[in-house]
């Protein structure tokens, strides 16, 4: 039996009026046609009170990066430039009540015409158990870590003294069983600073402190560092810098880490004779940084997932070369945190070119508790 219009509106609205995500249809002049009981919630509104209402005038958003706040119009950018606007749970937006309080929030503004009209259909989402979840997560990662330091730098030391013979003199055998624990130890160390690195990052208790530094400085140094292995598997290092490179204010920390993760994965994955470049240069408003070389590359279907946490592609695991899928996903976050940005482009087999932008007005100053190791 067909449904009457009448039922299948009353239907339509009772699913709306179910719905946990807060619904809204926008006008493009900016007045609501459509909000649900949901999202009338999220405001403290009666859902008949705002229909008609301008949507600005009662949802007000705002981006915290700790730094500071910036107000935001999604719906208004959403139509504007005709595109779909995804803010998830890392976005950092909050919805601004009236009272001054605010909640973080997940929303989806999509754009759609009809009869010759332009709207925005909006889905909102209080995400505040899910923040307390995630950072319950990252705190207990922090604490452990912390932990963790103490006993592997006891480990570390006294492998140290065995193997300098502090102890008395060790047999051949007896070394290379302290050798695999010191190993070990120092692995373990690793894995433990980029966890305290991650909590960091995702806590927002990390410290930005922007210098004018000399980017060919920290790569030449970097560099020097990778010399032995470099000159192991025989590699060829090309160093394209102009003569005149100016100095961008970056903190020194942070881009050493930038440089010191991608040029380590470079000589890592490259076989031996290959090539690794690298490349500055000013490409306004960015300073642009390119790494390349002429490694085992990232298979195509695995691209999209390389800056997730402990993400490896499978060719880098079959390799058997040590990694914790952390170092990207650190990186991903410390350029998104400086207002800078990463990429790549990559082909199996042929080698991988990642591209770091840093902009030419400097990275933002950030106060915090500790810098990242």
């Amino acid at each position: 039996m067909e449904q009457s219009p009448q039922n299948e509106s009353e239907q339509l609205s009772l699913i709306l009026s179910l719905m946990a995500e807060g619904l809204l249809v926008v006008h493009s002049a900016g007045a609501m046609g459509l909000v649900n009981q949901s999202a009338g919630v999220l405001i403290r509104t009666a859902p008949d009170e705002l229909v008609g209402e301008l949507f600005s005038e009662h949802f007000s958003f705002v981006f915290d990066d700790g730094s500071g706040q910036t107000e935001k119009l999604p719906v208004r950018e959403a139509i504007e430039q005709d595109t779909i606007i995804r803010i998830r749970m890392t976005d950092n937006w909050y919805l601004k009540r009236k009272d001054g309080t605010r909640i973080p929030i997940g929303m989806t503004v999509t754009p759609f015409t009809s009869k010759e009209q332009r709207y925005a259909i909006v889905v909102l989402r209080d995400i505040t158990q899910e923040k307390e979840v995630d950072r319950a997560k990252t705190e207990f990662v922090s604490l452990a870590s912390h932990q963790l330091k103490t006993p592997l730098s006891a480990i570390n030391w006294f492998s140290e003294m065995l193997l300098s013979g502090d102890a008395g003199h060790i047999w051949k055998k007896q070394r290379e069983y302290i050798e695999e624990i010191s190993s070990g130890a120092e692995r373990m160390t690793r894995l433990v600073n980029e966890l305290l690195n991650v909590s960091r990052l995702e806590l927002g208790t990390f410290i930005v402190e922007p210098e004018e530094t000399d980017l060919r400085e920290i790569a030449a140094d970097v560099l020097r560092e990778l010399a032995p292995k470099i000159h192991e598997k025989g590699h060829n290092i090309e160093e394209v810098y102009p003569g005149d490179l100016q100095k961008v204010a970056v903190d020194t920390t942070l881009t050493r880490i930038v440089f010191q993760n991608l040029l380590s994965n470079a000589v890592k994955y490259t076989p031996p004779k290959g090539t690794v470049r690298v490349s500055i240069q000013p490409e306004p408003p960015d300073m642009v940084v390119r790494i390349s070389d002429s490694g085992m590359g990232i298979p195509l279907e695995q691209q999209e997932k390389i800056f997730t946490k402990f993400y490896r592609a499978d060719n880098a695991i079959e390799s058997e070369q040590e990694g914790t899928g952390l170092g990207l996903y650190i990186l991903k976050a410390i350029m998104e945190e400086t207002n800078g940005d990463i990429s790549f482009t990559s082909r199996e087999g042929k080698g991988t070119t990642f591209t770091v932008r840093i902009p030419l007005a400097g990275m933002p100053q950030k106060k915090g508790t500790r810098k990242l190791n």
